[in-house]
């Protein structure tokens, strides 16, 4: 499961003014091939939600837990989703509701998933894609609990931050604590949801390898390009019934992981 973050202080400072607009990026990028794709099913889940399109595309996002309520969507943007232009879903990325956002990520995914992988990609997860080396200092921003045990074979010192307290985890609002002073940062791809990737991402000039992890992730090198940013890793969808059936049942990843395949993207180097 992702790691869900909350904004942490001052984030919403100018800190990320020098960096591309990750969320701008997302929908430019994909604005033209969304225009010429249509929503067949939305699904709102307890930890992710899925957006389906007509061709068969599928795409997930995590829920953040105070976006549950069906209520959280735009004001404007009551009735059926399934049947509009997906760019209608898609604009909505790093709006102020968190469900909308989340659908529109959903929405950037489900794209990705119809196009061909980029050509750096590969099947594996995150540490198939970063160099860790023994006496790093890492940063995860959002828990992912299963990296812990690697990386410490690795001989890596871990701090791991997340807005829900997990074991051995710290509060998200401590990340300009530990992210300037890390070589290595795993950040959750719910941040591009809640807009706070580009205050994190300000955050980690002292580090080697940045990556941006999670079933959230959409991978896109484009929209990253001139971030420090090294490696997207996220999955794609292999089987969409079943992972929309764990979905609406309310379950995380551990139900629809083998439903789906882990792939890694390395970004090219400046």
């Amino acid at each position: 499961m992702e790691g869900a973050l909350s904004t942490p202080i001052g984030m919403e400072e100018s800190m990320s003014d020098s960096l591309p607009d990750i969320t701008r990026r997302l929908v430019a990028e994909l604005t033209g091939v969304a225009d010429r794709r249509t929503v067949r099913h939305a699904q709102v889940g307890l930890i992710y939600s899925a957006v389906e399109l007509t061709r068969g595309g599928l795409g997930v996002a995590f829920t953040f837990p105070q976006a549950r309520a069906w209520g959280e969507r735009e004001p404007d943007d009551a009735g059926p989703l399934a049947g509009r232009p997906a760019r209608e879903l898609l604009e909505r990325l790093g709006a102020s509701s968190l469900l909308s956002s989340t659908l529109a990520l959903a929405t950037a995914n489900a794209l990705l998933a119809e196009e061909p992988l980029p050509a750096s990609a590969v099947e594996g997860d995150v540490l198939d894609c970063i160099e860790v080396r023994p006496g790093d200092r890492v940063c995860m921003v959002g828990s992912f609990l299963p990296l812990l045990e690697p990386l410490r074979q690795r001989q890596a010192s871990v701090t791991a931050l997340d807005q829900v307290p997990k074991p051995g985890s710290r509060p998200a609002a401590e990340a300009e604590r530990w992210l300037p002073h890390s070589d290595v940062a795993i950040i959750t791809a719910t941040s591009i949801i809640n807009a706070t990737i580009g205050g994190l991402l300000a955050l980690t000039g002292s580090c080697r390898e940045v990556a941006v992890l999670g079933s959230s992730t959409p991978l896109l090198p484009e929209a990253f390009v001139g971030t420090p940013v090294t490696c997207l890793a996220g999955i794609r969808v292999s089987e969409p019934e079943g992972v929309l059936q764990s979905i609406a049942e309310g379950q995380g990843f551990r139900a629809f992981k083998r439903y789906v395949r882990k792939v890694a993207v390395r970004l090219p180097a400046g």
